[in-house]
């Protein structure tokens, strides 16, 4: 222990001697640990651990396609999943999940939320279990049954002040009495969306028939031993057979089964190619350097080496000193990498905003994961343990007689192997930051196409919020018609209101709808094989208040009333794909199977870009409110100052019309457009951080290796000089070596970015894979700071002098 004791406090004042070298090491296995923590952390809670559903692995998601026309995932008809539980032979459970909104009222302001209606056997399904009370029995979804309501944890919290005798109390939603009878524990929150509470979906009997109409999510819980793919031929065989039935609503579609956890990661599948390449790419990039900076300090101290054994120490005793200190650098690295780790992790989770990440399985109890943690340190430390290990084996194996002559041979240290090493390790390091450089310069370019491209709105000041109106209160067309064109009468006339319009369907909100289409006087799509557009259902004056501008013909008006002929505007997109080389004003359409009542398109508008911001050729169509006047509604307010302050105006509006109703999602455009690219802003910011990351630990090993080469040829050098060689040919001669090495590892890094680059295809918009601009400006970049890093020490070469150098000749 008293030798230990020694060895580790000879350590710390050889490492004091050397701060910088100490730092960078340190800092250098930090950044390595950290970047690894923080992106296996978050692939661990979103991708591989998302649910805890003691029945996940039998749990499967249920889709319907209808290839013929692109749907490759659709939802289900209500008579679909009647069919399923009868015939299925694979499934024990289907449940199906509908999202619905609820106004609560009765214990303060009415406040709007979102929850899901599902079936009775929904949480036996999955196999999770109330906190609180119980979930909902067999038959609570049946007409007739009590209403009921289980409230989601945070919910309970934040809405009821953790109640515990909540259960068994009755609360108001949409002026309805419902009965609590569970609170879920903390970490469920399934289906992921937002929802407060779940209320059983009842089928109605008209329902049980319903084939055509699909907007019902299924999930369904396999028998023991069947497979994901006897579950998909079960259902495709129910579907011929439902089709046969049902050929007006069910022609050319079939269903198929995904595994839940697959279905719902699928988001966040696209980015991990890119986030493990660019996370490993870093650990090695960090051992590396390491190990470089070891093996450069190690040739240092040849001569200390050298003296210590000619005093008597065992070459034994002195390996166990080098490792030591190589030990403690590891283990300083780790610590500091723990603490980076933490702040990492914290970091990442911020940069998603709520109003996206509730939509990411796994995102709300995402941590440092200590596995993660303590894999990455022990990589660290037998990096630093191993490449110590080399250079002492080397140092210790000198000759003590040319090493302790002043100026004496440089010891094999610094030729063959150990030279040989590190010029593979600074290559190598080359290589992988020209790969996550080029990685980041592509989503920087992305990301900057996506800022400087018209999304067919207008963002700025503008302010969004949604008003529902309760089915039973306002159950007639002219009921609703009439609130909503009252509601936006009052705004309009609210002080520094600049327009005002209405929309069902927020742009860029991951909220659609579609329908399928026939053009009136072209050759009819067979059946089951019409192509889709999507529709938003707005008031004449939305588009101004968007900012979506008019291409040709005329925008709505309040002509366009419920007795005047049905028309429809379409964008530019629709126009390009269904009515190319004619004139799309005037033409006639039939959408969702109506043949016998065309509509007229009077317009042509903007495109707008889709929820995913990799689209804007997407065919829409926009249909007048006054004609197809629905209950909830989008409200969009411009004003010419900050948009937020008129909130409180249009509350009191609201509440002077119906004081039940509340307003939701109160947010402003820029707001909702900053929701949808965050993620894609998050692996911008990421993979830069990484690239720079990348590139500091380049240069510092560049320059390592070449500061040591200078320091190696000092002798040499001195004779060129002695014999008239001038400055710029000693520049030459160092920068020469330096830059067949940078290109080595250019070229290298090259071929590997074209084969790995290609893992980002899906997350860039207006950017290719293989940039060639981005290729190129990021191989000047390395080869500048490459060049750089040896520029330093070829400088200090120039400045030999012959006469100390040539010494011990």
């Amino acid at each position: 222990m008293q030798i230990l004791w020694q060895d580790l406090r000879y350590g710390a004042r050889t490492l004091l001697k050397k701060p910088g070298f100490a730092l960078i090491a340190i800092v250098t296995l930090a950044m390595g640990i950290c970047a690894n923590t923080t992106i296996f952390s978050s692939l661990d809670a979103t991708l591989l651990r998302p649910f805890s559903f003691p029945n996940e692995a039998r749990l499967v998601a249920l889709f319907e396609r209808k290839l013929s026309v692109g749907i490759t995932n659709a939802t289900i008809s209500p008579g679909n999943v009647i069919e399923w539980r009868a015939q299925s032979q694979t499934l024990q459970e289907v449940v199906v999940i509908r999202n619905r909104d609820y106004t609560l009222s009765g214990d303060g302001p009415p406040e709007r939320y979102t929850s899901y209606g599902v079936s009775a056997a929904f949480f036996d399904a999955l196999g999770v279990r109330p906190q609180l009370g119980r979930t909902f029995q067999r038959g609570e979804d049946e007409p007739g049954q009590a209403q009921v309501a289980v409230l989601r944890h945070a919910f309970w919290e934040n809405r009821f002040g953790s109640d515990p005798k909540i259960v068994g109390k009755q609360i108001l939603l949409d002026n309805k009495p419902f009965t609590v009878i569970g609170v879920m524990p903390k970490d469920f929150d399934f289906p992921y969306g937002g929802g407060e509470l779940w209320t059983p979906f009842v089928f109605e009997p008209q329902m049980k028939q319903e084939h055509s109409n699909h907007y019902l999510r299924v999930v369904a819980l396999l028998k023991p031993g069947v497979t994901v793919a006897q579950a998909t031929a079960d259902l495709e065989r129910i579907a011929k057979r439902v089709e046969q039935r049902y050929p007006d609503g069910e022609a050319g579609h079939s269903a198929f089964a995904v595994p839940l956890s697959q279905w719902y990661t699928r988001g966040v599948r696209t980015a991990v190619p890119a986030m493990i390449g660019s996370a490993i790419f870093i650990l090695l990039i960090a051992c590396s350097n390491v190990a470089n900076l070891l093996l450069v300090q190690a040739s240092a101290r040849r001569k200390e080496i050298a003296v210590r054994l000619a005093l008597g120490a065992t070459r034994g005793r002195l390996i166990r000193q080098l490792l030591t200190e190589s030990l403690m650098l590891a283990l300083a690295g780790g610590a500091l990498g723990a603490l980076l780790a933490g702040w990492g992790v914290d970091l990442l989770t911020a940069r998603i905003p709520i109003g996206m990440s509730k939509f990411i399985p796994g995102w709300s109890h995402m941590g440092v994961n200590y596995r993660v943690l303590a894999f990455t340190t022990v990589i660290s430390v037998l990096t630093g343990v191993l490449f110590g290990l080399v250079p002492a084996l080397q140092t210790t194996r000198t000759n003590l007689n040319e090493t302790l002559k002043e100026g004496g041979d440089t010891g094999t240290i610094g030729k063959g192997q150990g030279n040989w090493m590190r010029n593979v390790l600074v290559v190598a390091e080359l290589a992988l930051s020209l790969v996550l450089l080029i990685g980041a310069g592509l989503m920087v370019r992305s990301f900057v196409r996506i800022l400087q491209t018209d999304l067919g709105v207008k963002a700025d000041n503008v302010m969004t919020m949604n008003v529902a109106l309760p089915r039973d209160k306002y159950d007639s067309e002219q009921q609703r018609r009439q609130f909503f064109e009252q509601l936006l009468e009052r705004i309009s006339a609210l002080p520094g209101v600049a327009n005002s319009g209405a929309t069902h369907s927020l742009p860029m909100s991951g909220m659609t709808d579609g329908t399928s289409l026939q053009i009136v006087g072209q050759p009819r799509f067979e059946q089951g094989k019409e192509p889709h557009t999507e529709v938003r259902i707005t008031t004449p004056t939305y588009f101004a208040a968007i900012g979506t501008e008019l291409r040709s013909g005329r925008l709505f008006n309040e002509r366009d009333d419920a007795q005047a002929p049905r028309v429809v505007l379409a964008n530019e997109a629709f126009a390009a794909r269904f009515l190319r080389g004619t004139n799309p004003v005037g033409q006639r359409i039939t959408m969702g199977g109506e043949n016998d009542n065309p509509v007229e398109i009077i317009g042509v508008v903007a495109n707008v870009m889709n929820e995913d911001l990799d689209d804007l050729t997407e065919p829409c169509v926009y249909l007048p409110f006054a004609q197809y006047p629905v209950g909830r509604m989008n409200l969009i307010i411009r004003t010419p100052g900050a948009p937020d302050q008129i909130v409180p105006a249009v509350r009191r509006e609201l509440a002077a019309l119906d004081p039940s109703l509340p307003l939701g999602e109160v947010k402003t455009m820029e707001q909702v457009i900053y929701e949808r690219r965050s993620p894609k802003e998050l692996m911008m910011w990421m993979l830069g951080i990484f690239g720079v990351m990348a590139l500091a630990m380049a240069a510092v090993g560049t320059y390592a290796v070449m500061a040591y080469s200078v320091a190696e040829r000092t002798r040499e050098l001195g004779v060129r000089i002695a014999l008239g060689a001038q400055s710029a040919d000693i520049l030459k001669l160092v920068l020469r070596r330096g830059l067949s090495l940078t290109l080595l590892g250019i070229g290298l890094g090259f071929a590997f970015a074209l084969a790995l680059t290609r893992a980002l295809a899906q997350l860039l918009y207006g950017v290719t894979a293989t940039d060639a601009l981005t290729f190129a400006g990021v191989a000047a970049l390395l080869t500048a700071v490459a060049l750089l890093a040896c520029w330093i020490p070829a400088r200090r070469a120039t400045r030999v002098d012959p006469i100390i150098a040539l010494r011990s000749e």
